[in-house]
């Protein structure tokens, strides 16, 4: 039996319009949410927030919020902080700033988004917090040019290896960045257990061991002491993969959590389905419960009707999905 079904929400500014959202999504059978909050929206839309999370518990949901953007997740994600911080950003190989993503060996950056975390998990008392593909800025020309190279990470590039940060990336380079984001998510994880015990930290990686966005492997994810459930989000139609791609990273999702002793997770894209291939998803969803994933979870509510990653026909594509996660 699937220990968790859950669907992405961005929310909704009126609480009334928000609670017949929380309420569809309950009666469709899933058993969470995964509640958006970036960084524009924090703390200006702090009381729809604690509403979501109020009423969404109500209805017998758990919620975990996604720190959605913050300067350190999600690939290209707006940020509202961070560029008016010039002293965070981080730079690439050649110098050039990078104003949407804060450097992880930034000193004042992470205690910013330490305290950010602490006000989220304090103020919205989440049954979690999500972890949503935590990456260094992705920079045009790689792997000729990758970030970061800003002076904090000269400086602890110097400390930890004795030498210069090479310009290349060298296999010392590629190990600095990788480490350098699973330290400052201990970090975080620390600051969310040390504030709500009860509270699980769940993570996602992206799909992919290029390194682009500063992680070669999964194999750190041991290092997580406060990790209780990981996964990835294959989007298989999105990135124009055979179905056997999605099917190889399940697998390794599922393996490399039962090596680590976490509970598995797995995202079924609900985002930019083509006209006709509605009933792939509902394959995948299927699928991953084969595999032996312990939750899913669909990105987004109602297939991201209104937005520019739509599915091409939103209402069949959430309808065929509701009725895959009412069949489990």
């Amino acid at each position: 039996m699937l220990w968790d079904k859950g669907v992405a929400y961005y929310g909704c500014f009126s609480p009334r319009h928000a609670f017949t959202d929380l309420r569809e999504i309950a009666e469709a059978g899933f058993t969470s949410i995964t509640l958006c909050v970036n960084d524009a929206e924090w703390p200006w839309r702090k009381p729809v927030k604690k509403f979501i999370v109020e009423a969404a518990k109500d209805l017998g949901l758990r919620v975990f919020v996604d720190v959605h953007g913050f300067g350190s997740f999600v690939p290209n994600m707006p940020t509202t902080y961070v560029p008016k911080n010039p002293n965070w950003w981080q730079f690439d190989n050649e110098g050039n700033p990078l104003a949407l993503k804060g450097c992880p060996n930034n000193p004042s950056y992470v205690a910013w988004l330490k305290e950010r975390v602490e006000e989220i998990v304090r103020e919205l008392n989440p049954d979690g917090i999500f972890w949503d593909e935590p990456c260094l800025a992705p920079v045009e020309g790689w792997p000729s040019k990758w970030a970061c190279r800003c002076r904090c990470c000269v400086e602890k590039f110097q400390d930890e290896y004795g030498f210069d940060m090479p310009k290349e990336l060298t296999r010392e380079v590629e190990e600095f960045r990788e480490r350098s984001l699973f330290r400052l998510l201990d970090e975080l994880m620390e600051v969310v257990k040390r504030v709500k015990p009860s509270a699980l930290n769940l993570l996602c990686l992206m799909p992919e061991f290029t390194g682009m966005h500063g992680i070669k492997s999964w194999e750190p994810v041991r290092s997580l002491k406060n990790l209780d459930v990981f996964g990835t989000d294959p989007y298989w139609i999105w990135f124009n993969k055979p179905f056997e791609w999605f099917e190889e990273w399940v697998s390794r999702a599922v393996e490399t959590a039962e090596r680590v002793g976490v509970k598995s997770q797995v995202w079924v894209e609900l985002i930019r389905v083509p006209a006709g291939r509605e009933g792939d998803v509902t394959k995948a969803v299927r699928r991953a419960v084969e595999l032996g994933v312990d939750a899913i979870a669909t990105w987004s509510f109602r297939a991201e009707e209104g937005s520019s990653l739509a599915c091409d026909n939103p209402d069949k594509a959430w309808f065929l999905f509701v009725e895959a996660i009412r069949s489990l």
